[in-house]
């Protein structure tokens, strides 16, 4: 049986990004984001609705007023902005997002990934908490 999106899935992504839809010219390419849904002390942001009840294969594009990026990415923000390279953000992001997998992660991933919606730029210790600062 295909998995699909849900709370406490792995879920690897394949991104493109433009200014407008169908003009991915922030990635020539598409880069991968890999997540666990729902791991933020907030439960799941609105990105991650947008791809809940998805299975691999299936693709989703959004397009998210700069003003609104914050709120939509939430702790996911940071990630996408090192997947876009550190791109200027245009005053309406389009995205063409593919469900490449969806799988059980282990328990040592959902804790990394919490540590890392928690913190978003890593504790600065040598903590081997998996908040990816070091």
């Amino acid at each position: 049986m295909t998995m699909q999106v849900d709370y406490l899935k792995k879920v690897d992504l394949r991104i493109e990004a433009g200014a407008e839809a169908g003009r991915w010219d922030l990635t020539p390419e598409p880069q991968a984001l890999t997540l666990i849904c729902g791991t933020a002390s907030t439960g799941i942001c609105p990105f991650e609705y947008e791809l809940m009840g998805k299975t691999p294969g299936e693709r989703v594009e959004l397009t998210i007023a700069a003003s609104r990026l914050t709120e939509t990415m939430a702790h996911l923000l940071l990630p996408l902005r090192k997947v876009l390279g550190g791109a200027v953000m245009p005053p309406l992001l389009a995205l063409g997002i593919t469900i490449e997998a969806v799988t059980d992660p282990n328990p040592r991933e959902v804790i990394r990934a919490m540590a890392e919606a928690t913190n978003q730029e890593g504790c600065g210790g040598d903590c081997d908490c998996g908040c990816g600062g070091h």
